[in-house]
């Protein structure tokens, strides 16, 4: 399997891209959803309502963003597993133990 270098390029490089954007998503979700409630102070009635319609909202995208960023790590690590099985199949006798 001459000539995979290239392939295995592509493949460290979207790993990567793809660790690049787990990390953003990371660090919206370490920001935290903000309180509607810290920023406007306690409102009664239809405005507190709406305080709380955002605060749920918040805390969605909140679980959302690290959701994502979970999933991007996932796909990382799968491409880098990628990778080692090829190199494992292209250089079986490097050694590596055959799963």
């Amino acid at each position: 399997m001459a000539g995979l270098d290239i392939y295995f390029d592509a493949l460290e490089d979207c790993a990567t891209a793809v660790n690049s954007v787990a990390n953003q998503f990371k660090s919206l979700a370490d920001e935290g959803p903000a309180s509607a409630g810290s920023c406007f102070g306690a409102l009664d009635g239809k405005s507190g309502k709406l305080v709380q319609a955002v605060n749920t909202l918040e805390k969605k995208i909140n679980s959302e963003t690290r959701h994502v960023q979970q999933n991007l790590n996932k796909v990382e690590a799968a491409l880098h597993k990628v990778v080692e099985n090829i190199r494992r199949i292209d250089h079986p006798d490097s050694g590596a133990e055959q799963a």
